[in-house]
């Protein structure tokens, strides 16, 4: 970090004004942190050639720079300092370590560059706040992942519950449970470049951390900011056989209730305990709408009515709460396809749709705002001692606007 430490004291004496986006359709973008997500971004780029031009790439190790760029064949940068000193690069994805991304957002930041963050955008509510007004400030737009609220499963889903496919919505569950991974083979895990899983940082990051996001951006989407947030979380198994062992696990299973204006409730599950479940339930008087994999922009929406009736609640104690679902037809095709370790995620989609924001002139879908009140919201699932119980969620953001495609 002496590098980005170095650079951070040259740029305030520079001058601050946000560099322009690059002349015409397309937005200039470097990708700051080769790590093991930093190949699903680069998958996905093909999809918005038409938007995003990538510049180039760097990473602190050496090593990983040299086996990302060998493998898309992209330009490598020398240094931090060479790719914020770069004028073609208007927009910096900072795809760093969880905790570096504070750091390396307000250098970006200081140089005049957009960003979009990857999850969470601090390790605080704190950290979040202080880069936003840091953007502000300096006149450069901020958004962050997760962007697949943005995607055709949740875009068909949010549809659904606009048009009141399952009557008036009162409750709404996430499990975001992803099996004991300690004990999967997870070392062979590797991405396209060769990054193998990062289990340790993962770990002492927090499944909450890492995933929550996924739930709370779409919820929040839906039915607008988080008021009130009653949690409680636990390290349940401390060994995750790590070598040498974890000097400071997180804990690994979470679990709240968030409380939303017109008294929706949304129950959100994080856990590396409980054996894999990644379902997105919604309940209304109608019945219910289910989305089984947030992870994946072509996972179908289903419904099913609600058993109001003697012989139909009969059925559905007996063959399971799918019974009778059908599914919703989405709101467009999946514009991609998956397999051979290609992502189920358009992971390019957010920092496509924060370009277009800055290029148009509009509010950005997963903006500023919205970054710092999903990490406060996720802060307080991970961490509940830190607040008061039930705790109040102080931020807050303007309505989002659903895709365009999906209206």
């Amino acid at each position: 970090m002496a590098a980005r430490t170095a650079f951070r004291r040259r740029t305030r004496r520079r001058d601050r004004r946000a560099v322009r986006l690059t002349e015409g359709p397309r937005t200039g973008i470097a990708i700051v942190g080769c790590g093991y997500v930093a190949d699903s971004y680069r998958w996905r780029l093909a999809l918005h050639e038409d938007a995003l031009k990538l510049i180039g790439v760097w990473d602190h190790d050496p090593q990983r720079l040299a086996a990302f760029s060998a493998c898309w064949g992209d330009r490598a940068y020398r240094s931090l300092d060479e790719v914020l000193s770069d004028p073609e690069v208007s927009l910096v994805l900072n795809l760093t370590t969880p905790e570096s991304h504070a750091e390396v957002t307000e250098v970006a930041i200081a140089a005049g560059r957009h960003v979009y963050s990857e999850k969470p955008l601090g390790m605080t509510v704190a950290e979040a706040r202080r880069m936003r007004d840091l953007a502000r400030a300096a006149g450069v737009r901020l958004a962050s992942a997760p962007c697949n609220v943005l995607g055709e499963s949740a875009q068909t889903l949010w549809r659904a519950v606009r048009t009141g496919v399952a009557g008036k919505v009162a409750l709404a569950y996430a499990e975001l449970d992803d099996g004991m991974i300690h004990r999967a083979n997870y070392r062979t895990w590797a991405s396209r470049s060769g990054r193998i899983w990062p289990a340790r940082g993962e770990f002492e990051t927090g499944c909450t951390f890492e995933h929550a996001g996924y739930a709370v951006t779409v919820f929040a989407a839906m039915f607008g900011p988080v008021r009130r947030v009653t949690a409680f979380s636990a390290l349940l198994v401390p060994d995750k056989r790590t070598d040498p062992p974890l000097p400071h696990p997180a804990p690994d299973f979470s679990v709240g209730c968030l409380e939303f204006d017109g008294g929706i409730v949304a129950r959100v599950t994080n856990s590396v305990v409980a054996s894999y479940d990644h379902r997105m339930r919604i309940f209304g008087d109608e019945g219910t709408l289910e989305l089984r994999e947030p992870w994946d922009y072509a996972s179908p929406v289903k419904f099913r009515a609600a058993s109001v009736g003697r012989l139909s609640r009969l059925m559905e104690r007996k063959l399971g709460a799918g019974f009778g679902a059908r599914r919703l037809s989405p709101v467009r095709p999946t514009p991609f396809k998956t397999g051979r370790g290609a992502p189920t995620m358009d992971f390019m989609r957010g920092p496509a749709e924060l370009a277009e924001a800055i290029r148009t002139g509009r509010k950005c879908r997963l903006d500023e705002d919205f970054a710092v009140h999903v990490t406060e919201v996720t802060e307080m699932l991970q961490h509940p001692d830190r607040f008061n119980r039930p705790a109040v969620v102080e931020s807050s953001f303007a309505p989002i606007e659903p895709m365009d495609w999906a209206r």
